[in-house]
């Protein structure tokens, strides 16, 4: 099987090193040829792999959703980054020993990929296409030094807080498979996945295969609800609003998009969005492990 393992060598000081990575792929049965994340990625994606196995967290796997363009090719995720929500959102919660030991049995599981059609161009994304509080976040913590890599999904959440604390709502229409819902929101996020940012679970009905977005909005009434749930966000679900659909249409004119972990700033003027999904899904293995958490 021709394997590649695609590293990101900054991804954790506690995770296994490229060359650990290396020598536990190859004790489980596989060949694989090394490549860094930092560079030269896109032409190594552009050759024929097998297996790419993706060691890093949910921009490392973003990189390579955006990037592959074999679609029959298996993808293998070790979770060695942050929020890892891509991971979490396929049940990847284990060790990665357990889980390269895993793959040479495990099935592929379906992995939807959005399409974000807008003044950007096009671009393909894994979590999330977000309007309101949860991008401008992501736009202001860009070039600040990052606490240490154990803190960084409860610092993401305290700085979100902060940011929801002043926020005021903006006016939307968008348009979920032909309907229509107009209103006044802190935040839009047309979700892939259930989990986004600092590992939030913005959604509870999210499933990475479903073939539908998850269109979840923020009420100026539910701003206090929020900023209470955001102390703990595990303990039950968000309160958000939520529509299901498969196409999603609007009008950016306001305030920071971003999406996944790119941040555009607000335009100079208006411009339709239009998201879909892509073409083809990929297929990630699974292995057949019980979850550490959820």
């Amino acid at each position: 099987m021709r394997t590649l393992l695609l590293h990101n060598p900054k991804a954790g000081k506690e995770d296994p090193s490229g060359e650990e990575l290396m020598d536990l792929l190859a004790s489980a049965g596989f060949s694989p040829k090394y490549q860094s994340s930092k560079d030269g990625y896109k032409r190594a994606l552009r050759k024929k792999w097998d297996l790419v196995v993706v060691a890093g967290g949910d921009g490392t796997v973003n990189k390579v959703a955006r990037a592959i363009e074999r679609r029959e090719t298996l993808l293998a995720i070790l979770p060695v980054g942050t929020a890892n929500n891509v991971a979490r959102a396929l049940g990847l919660n284990g060790e990665i020993e357990p889980l390269i030991a895993g793959l040479q049995s495990a099935k592929p599981k379906k992995l939807d990929v959005g399409l974000a059609h807008g003044p950007w161009g096009k671009r393909r994304f894994l979590e999330a296409v977000g309007f309101g509080t949860i991008a401008k976040a992501i736009a202001h913590s860009d070039g600040r030094e990052k606490p240490p890599i154990g803190l960084r999904v409860y610092w993401g959440r305290e700085e979100l807080q902060q940011y929801l604390k002043e926020a005021s709502p903006e006016r939307y229409e968008i348009e979920v498979d032909g309907e229509v819902f107009a209103g006044e929101f802190l935040l839009v996020e047309i979700a892939n996945l259930g989990r986004t940012g600092p590992a939030l679970p913005l959604s509870t009905e999210a499933a990475p295969g479903d073939g539908l977005f998850d269109v979840v909005f923020l009420f100026e009434h539910d701003k206090k609800p929020m900023l209470s749930w955001l102390e703990n966000p595990e303990s039950e679900p968000p309160p958000v609003t939520v529509r299901q659909g498969g196409k999603v249409r609007l009008r950016w004119e306001h305030g920071h998009a971003r999406i996944d972990d790119r941040v555009y700033h607000p335009p100079k003027k208006s411009g339709a969005v239009k998201i879909t999904r892509d073409d083809c899904e990929l297929r990630v293995l699974v292995p057949d492990l019980p979850a550490k958490d959820g």
